[in-house]
């Protein structure tokens, strides 16, 4: 099993400067325990100063790198042209010298789609779409692409990325057509951290299923799942160090609609249960018990590659550190 890390860049200290400069040393020192991949997500309208350009400061954390992959976390495809994303996309490749991962997502918040002037359905179509397009452009000297969304006559994308074919093309999803969809247009199936354990299970048969319809193997295929993640010398120390942090993001995700019970159903915001159930879905702990729930995951899943946001607004920069430098040592071995 794989490690990275995904960022929610939110603006603290008043300071976004101080915000992003604190996350280089961070991936700087999990750049030498060997971690794989470095995603960034996307939100809009937010107040707190959520990133909302993925693409930029991807390009700002490829210079600064050497050897992890880069990419959005997800990027938020049905807001874009297709075009303008393969573009970028095969820029970021190139500066990163063939590191560049692309990971999408429908998006949900009703807010960022107006403000956008996309209709809220009309998501899965640009999706599917936009993936075939960008795969398009990615590998032929000369796309002709006609959809209902989007039309490409005689286009032809320079400089091509320097990934051949092309960058892996992550998509996230969790609903059952969006996973069956993943399976279809995606390299990989990026699963998310709000969906319980028995439902990643059922949408993992989904996944296979149309694998299977598309003549590929049913095993040995990489699968990235996110994770709240957070490790301290014990457990009890790592849930007192992260707790308020990573509750400060999950309330966004209540009040967003954007949480889910162990059946699938959504937790409306105040719910009692949700301290309870999300205690269960992080993996916040000592060495040991990170160690045991990275296997329990590879058993009952197949996962390939934890995706881990180790950074929280309100965790300290040397807490994060700590958290790191204790799974590259404590962890990454009996993973790997």
């Amino acid at each position: 099993m794989k490690s990275s890390l995904i960022y929610s860049y939110q603006i603290e200290y008043n300071d976004g400067f101080r915000t992003f400069a604190e996350s280089l040393e961070q991936l700087a020192l999990a750049e030498r325990y060997g971690f794989d991949t470095v995603l960034v997500s996307e939100h809009h309208l937010v107040d707190n100063g959520y990133f909302p350009a993925p693409m930029v400061t991807n390009g700002a954390i490829a210079m600064k790198t050497k050897t992890m992959r880069i990419g959005p976390g997800v990027l938020l495809l049905p807001l874009y042209n297709p075009l303008h994303v393969a573009e970028h996309g095969a820029i970021v490749d190139v500066i990163s010298n063939g590191r560049y991962v692309l990971g999408l997502g429908q998006g949900y918040r009703k807010e960022e789609f107006e403000a956008f002037q996309v209709p809220l359905g009309d998501r899965p179509g640009r999706m599917r779409e936009g993936v075939e397009a960008i795969r398009a452009l990615w590998t032929q000297p000369v796309t002709n692409y006609r959809g209902k969304h989007f039309v490409y006559e005689n286009c032809t994308l320079r400089p091509q990325p320097k990934q051949k074919p092309h960058p892996p093309i992550w998509i996230a999803a969790k609903m059952k057509k969006a996973v069956e969809l993943a399976a279809r247009v995606g390299d990989a199936w990026f699963a998310d951290p709000i969906t319980p354990l028995s439902v990643l299970k059922e949408r993992m048969v989904d996944y296979k299923n149309v694998r299977a319809q598309k003549g590929l193997p049913p095993s040995g295929f990489e699968f990235p799942l996110m994770r709240e993640v957070y490790c301290a010398e014990t457990d009890e120390k790592a849930w007192a160090e992260s707790k308020d942090a990573f509750l400060y993001i999950y309330k966004e995700y209540l009040d967003w609609g954007h949480m889910l019970d162990d059946q699938g159903q959504p937790v409306p915001p105040g719910d009692e249960r949700a301290l309870g159930l999300l205690r269960k879905r992080f993996i916040i702990g000592s060495p040991e018990t990170c160690v045991r729930e990275c296997q329990m995951y590879a058993r009952e899943l197949g996962v390939t590659n934890m995706i881990m946001r180790m950074k929280a607004p309100g965790l300290t920069h040397e807490r994060v550190m700590s958290s790191i430098r204790l799974w590259g040592e404590k962890v990454m071995p009996h993973i790997g």
